[in-house]
């Protein structure tokens, strides 16, 4: 599996869980790492940040209760540093603290008191090869989206420019400081959205994009409009290659679509009640009375 000596990093702080954990690997025997392993031991996350920078790490065990660090926050602070790396959340914490870790990113959980060799060895191996594979995945989902966002980008220069033959401006080149107020909008809509799917909270985030239609469908907004509001709030949120970029392009394509329903229903309703006022009017001048 791997032509070199794995290498471990373990952020643990106790000295006797330190010593169980290398006693364990020094018996392992294991056709998948016939270099054998190597452990680098960090005492604090700190440490074992620093540590990141120094060695090429294969796997990472982290104790989530820590000197300088305690709970679930010592997990996500590891993610944001190695988002692609491996790592096996080790500790006594309850198994709620473990689901918790698994959907923020952990590729594994480990009971400090339930291990042995032969498990250590394949959750290392297990970890590496889930890894690995989410690493293409993840590859292969960045690329479609630079498509996808490319596509969309190419869609509203086409917009414009069949609104610019039509003579109808674009928002962002009539109304520069309201476009830029219902990008802000726009994206703390995006943000609400993603932190409700995340923690399951409630925001009532249909009620806010229809409000926000609402708001365009007075300023007469095109599609077009709703398209640059999108791509300009996608441009802000970093780069392509990050996990917070990848989540609002997902979570965004549903939003954009939603946006774009409830602004066609504005519309609609706009067009009949229009519709509606001429034919009275009409009726009125008919009447004989």
């Amino acid at each position: 599996m791997l032509n070199h000596r794995c290498q471990i990093l373990l952020v643990e702080d106790e000295p006797l869980e330190i010593e169980y954990f290398r006693r364990q690997l020094s018996k392992a025997k294991s056709s998948s790492f016939k270099q054998g392993f190597e452990i680098i031991v960090a005492q604090s996350l700190e440490h074992g940040l620093q540590q990141l920078s120094l060695n090429d790490i294969d796997v990472i065990f982290l104790d989530l209760m820590v000197t300088d660090s305690r709970g679930i926050k010592t997990l996500t602070r590891m993610l944001e540093v190695v988002p692609n790396l491996p790592i096996i959340v080790y500790t006594v914490l309850d198994e709620a603290a473990a689901v918790k870790a698994l959907e923020l990113g952990a590729i594994g959980y480990l009971h400090k008191t339930e291990i042995d060799t032969n498990l250590l060895v394949y959750a290392i191996r297990s970890a590496i090869e889930r890894q690995q594979q989410l690493n293409v995945l993840k590859q292969q989902q960045t690329e479609q989206e630079k498509v996808e966002f490319e596509q969309l980008e190419a869609l509203g220069t086409s917009a414009s420019s069949n609104a610019n033959l039509s003579g109808l401006e674009s928002l962002r080149d009539s109304k520069p400081d309201i476009f830029a107020e219902l990008v802000q909008n726009y994206g703390e809509i995006m943000d609400l959205a993603l932190e409700e799917k995340a923690y399951k909270v409630e925001h009532n985030i249909s009620d806010k994009l229809g409000a926000l239609a609402r708001q365009l469908g007075f300023m007469q907004a095109t599609p077009r409009d709703t398209i640059e509001i999108h791509t300009a709030v996608l441009k802000g949120k970093t780069d392509h290659s990050s996990k917070k970029y990848q989540a609002y392009a997902t979570e965004g394509r549903l939003i954009l679509l939603q946006l774009m329903g409830y602004l066609t229903a504005y519309y609609r309703k706009y067009f009949i009640g229009l519709n509606k006022l001429s034919f009275d009017k009409i009726s009125n001048n008919l009447d004989p009375d």
